[in-house]
């Protein structure tokens, strides 16, 4: 990439950086169809709550890490937030093992004690390995916000459990009372989805099983008013180093086989990232825009022990300013939507 490019891209970087900082929800005031009938006061959540979900080692806990690195201009996180957000290695079955939050940027308050900013948080999950209903019921009781912070995030382990009936019982028969939340709402609830695969794999996701799932998945997730899930493919570097295998071995066997236009490296690894992407788009019916390719800073080595790397916070705070955006517009449809409830519901049937 030349100076000048990195330059911009550094540029951008910064804008974004000042404008996730000053990120607060619904900070533009709700607008009202009546002015008659004022619209009620509703607590607003002091924080965007974005939900990472996908295949066990995935990249999901890299991911938070490498957007608190972008966001703060840092090589490396918190202790505390490095207790809470584990990177495992991918040889490894299973990573995160928890429903676990990450503070990316706390709140910001003025002298007064008003708010000034909103927190911006990030949900980890325990990666998805047998694709059934069991697992899917396990994300829709924490899209409803129904699950406390910190906990294993696992059903009952009734006898037939795997059987579609069982997909469809109360969430307090399904799961243990000690990992639920008494009450859940727009406070508790995540505000936007994000859904994180391999970029390296050969397909993505891995399979008709795994692709059938995952569909579904983000159809339940816009039936509950997530219109705009975002899918992030990581490990771009993989995708790269096999691209450079697979170009050395072809000039070993012909030196003029990597000749031509074609021979191109950055040219053949945009080849390959749009074909993934479109691939991803046309199997999990999401939109173009919504799917991003990232690397993500390694723990130990790689781009961190190397210092900042332009690109890699481009597309990070890109990825986590898309998700504040639709986070913004959830919370602000479901305000609006719950005060056209309590408007329409008969007087003597409100809810104490």
């Amino acid at each position: 990439m030349s100076s000048s490019m990195i330059a911009i891209m550094e540029s951008q970087v910064e804008d974004m950086r000042k404008t996730l900082n000053r990120f607060k929800v619904c900070a533009t005031p709700l607008p009202q169809d009546d002015k008659a009938t004022p619209m009620p006061q509703v607590a607003l959540p002091p924080h965007a709550d974005l939900l990472i979900f996908g295949p066990s080692g995935s990249g999901k806990s890299s991911l938070i890490r490498t957007c608190y690195m972008a966001l703060h201009k840092t090589q490396q996180v918190p202790p505390d937030f490095a207790e809470r957000i584990i990177v495992k290695d991918t040889a490894m079955n299973e990573g995160t093992l928890k429903y676990v939050s990450a503070v990316i940027k706390p709140a910001t308050v003025d002298h007064r004690g008003n708010s000034t900013s909103s927190a911006i948080m990030c949900h980890d999950t325990r990666g998805q390995i047998w694709m059934d209903e069991r697992e899917q019921k396990q994300l829709g009781v924490m899209l409803d916000g129904s699950v406390r912070d910190n906990v294993l995030v696992q059903q009952r382990n009734f006898r037939y459990a795997r059987l579609l009936w069982e997909f469809w019982r109360k969430d307090t028969e399904l799961f243990p009372p000690e990992i639920l939340v008494r009450q859940n709402g727009i406070q508790t609830k995540p505000h936007a989805i994000l859904f994180v695969f391999d970029g390296s794999m050969e397909e993505i996701p891995d399979g008709e099983e795994e692709t059938r799932f995952y569909r579904e998945i983000i159809q339940m997730t816009k039936a509950k008013g997530y219109q705009h899930p975002q899918v992030v493919l990581t490990r771009i570097d993989r995708v790269e180093e096999s691209l450079c295998r697979t170009s050395q071995e072809a000039g070993a066997r012909d030196p003029l086989a990597s000749t031509g236009s074609s021979g191109d490296p950055n040219l053949r690894l945009r080849q390959v990232l749009d074909r993934k992407i479109e691939d991803v788009v046309a199997k999990l019916d999401v939109a173009r825009n919504a799917v991003h390719f990232i690397e993500n800073y390694h723990t130990g080595g790689g781009s961190v022990a190397q210092g900042r790397n332009a690109s890699v916070d481009f597309h990070a705070l890109k990825i986590l300013t898309q998700c504040c955006q639709h986070a913004d517009a959830f919370v602000a449809q479901s305000i609006e939507g719950g005060s056209r409830d309590a408007t329409a519901r008969p007087a003597g049937c409100i809810l104490q």
